[in-house]
């Protein structure tokens, strides 16, 4: 099975959004800070500005906290699609791939690495959380004692890592709540929805047949598909084909490989094959990615 991590084993360093490369793309006197151990930012804006590309795959090595201050953006992280709003926060576990679609003008928000912590695995492929005010207050609060602290050089790498556990168990208080009253309120449909995504993020890349899914979801292939089309607008090929063409993406951006090769670990049967669908669904040939 192809997983996302052994891409990441292939994949160029500078293309991957590690602390060490954030530290090379930021700009001295914004509002960030960021060493071997720690990334925290008041504001994204510039470095998203100048750095981050619409409609681009990245990887993140480690955990993120994001909290939208202002405006909206619009995002897919582990190919779940993410609508964030101010007072928004999501959680973003390790080894994950993220891609901004849109954002208003106004968009801004903070962010947080969360590096070698016990407690981000609890978060599966990304959690959001749609904090009330008294929320949104307690995890601030958290932002700015870590933010006080790497004014305070050397920075106490254990205080630091303390802090952020801390502030994973609120994190993950805050969601478990949300999480209750959502399954409270979802459908049966929108259950299968969760699951089936899931499911797809595990084996998208060796199974494309529609009878795979019904029957890991114990349920025929024609309910099944009535369910992904009502529940979300789009088929359930067309999500296999998102999740196809997202890692395709950045096989071609982030690695050296040949083509022959991705279309061998994407599980086509040949290359010619692979192109084709690739244009198909991007406009463009992978060369021709690949150079843009």
């Amino acid at each position: 099975m192809f997983l996302f991590n052994d891409l990441w084993l292939m994949a160029k360093e500078i293309k991957q959004l590690n602390l060490g490369i954030i530290s090379l793309l930021r700009e001295d006197g914004q509002l960030n800070y960021v060493d071997n151990n720690l990334f925290i930012s008041l504001s994204v804006v510039d470095f998203q500005q100048k750095n981050l590309q619409l409609g681009q795959p990245y990887r993140v090595e480690n955990g993120r906290l994001v909290c939208v201050t202002s405006g909206w953006v619009k995002c897919i992280v582990n190919l779940q699609e993410y609508y964030l709003h101010s007072h928004c926060m999501l959680v973003i576990p390790p080894d994950s791939i993220f891609e901004i679609i849109e954002h208003s003008h106004d968009f801004d928000m903070q962010a947080m690495s969360l590096k070698d912590l016990q407690g981000i695995s609890q978060f599966g492929q990304g959690t959001l959380i749609n904090a009330d005010e008294d929320q949104w207050q307690l995890i601030q609060e958290y932002f700015n004692l870590l933010w006080h602290e790497t004014l305070r050089q050397p920075l106490e790498a254990e205080l630091v890592r303390l802090l952020q556990s801390a502030l994973l168990i609120e994190l993950k208080r805050i969601g478990i709540s949300q999480e209750q009253e959502r399954l409270r309120t979802a459908s049966r449909h929108e259950t299968m929805l969760h699951n089936f995504i899931e499911l797809v993020n595990h084996y998208g890349t060796r199974e494309r047949k529609v009878s795979f899914y019904a029957d890991k979801l114990c349920v025929t292939q024609n309910h099944l598909g009535a369910v992904i089309k009502q529940t979300s607008g789009l088929t359930i090929i067309q999500w296999i084909n998102r999740h196809t063409i997202q890692l395709a993406k950045v096989l071609l951006r982030y690695t050296d490989m040949p083509i022959w090769e991705i279309s061998e670990r994407l599980n086509f049967a040949n290359q010619s094959f692979f192109s084709k669908y690739f244009k198909q669904h991007t406009s463009l040939t992978p060369n021709q990615y690949r150079k843009a």
